[in-house]
């Protein structure tokens, strides 16, 4: 018995090690720098505050549209001959919300579509850059798109630019959180607000760099596992 019991353990051991290398590597992140939405075509003045994206130019006020403009100045040293997504992360707040203006917050039941896209002029927090997304035809051009409902952290995968801004740091321009395409029209204006920069860590506007496992790798741990858990019940079977 003692020696089964020791068996299992050894293979859990190892198992917990390479689960702690991955979060190890996964804390690998960049955070958001400077931030503001714009409220039809003005600047916020209030950026540090929340950030705003809604649906209303789906609903008939195209000049009442909220979008979000995000900057990362500096990415973390990715350890060579490894795979990594980037995940941008922010979390909704509907609180925020109360702040101003009475804003219908986006829900669960209500959500709105927010799609990533890159700007094509360099961030300007004074003067917006709302003349200077790259949406593509309908928005085609989208990054990643997410669905934002109740309270709580959402991701958007944005690999696919983060990998351009790494080997092109010229054309890190930012970028646009924007609910112009996509959102069913419900008659509502429903508003995502969103945690800014300058708070505390965790909440901020965030990329967390996510390792991309090999294939051959995850199946060999699993494949470990089932052998070490397969020996233990043989041995105990013997035993018996």
């Amino acid at each position: 018995m003692f020696t089964t019991k020791s068996f299992v353990y050894l293979s859990l051991s190892t198992l917990t090690v390479l689960t702690v290398q991955s979060e190890a590597q996964a804390s690998l992140k960049a955070l958001a720098s400077d931030a503001y939405y714009t409220f039809g075509p003005n600047v916020s003045a209030n950026s540090d505050l929340r950030l705003l994206v809604d649906k209303a130019a789906d609903i008939g006020f195209p000049d009442l549209q909220s979008i979000s403009f995000l900057k990362f100045d500096s990415f973390p040293t990715l350890p060579e001959g490894e795979n990594f997504r980037a995940i941008l992360k922010l979390q909704q707040e509907t609180d925020l919300l109360e702040i101003g203006e009475p804003l219908i917050p986006a829900t669960d039941d209500r959500p709105l579509s927010v799609s990533v896209y890159n700007l094509l002029a360099p961030f300007d927090d004074v003067n917006g850059n709302i003349a200077d997304i790259d949406y593509g035809v309908d928005g085609a051009n989208a990054i990643a798109t997410t669905l934002v409902g109740d309270n709580g952290v959402y991701n958007w995968d944005i690999t696919s630019l983060v990998n351009q801004w790494i080997e092109d740091p010229s054309s890190n321009n930012g970028l646009a959180l924007s609910g112009l395409f996509g959102n069913v029209n419900d008659g509502r204006n429903a508003y995502a607000g969103l945690i800014t920069v300058g708070t505390q860590e965790g909440r901020a506007p965030t990329i967390r760099f996510a390792p991309i496992p090999e294939p051959t790798s995850a199946i060999g741990l699993f494949s470990f596992a089932l052998l070490g858990l397969g020996s233990a019940f043989k041995r105990k079977s013997l035993k018996d």
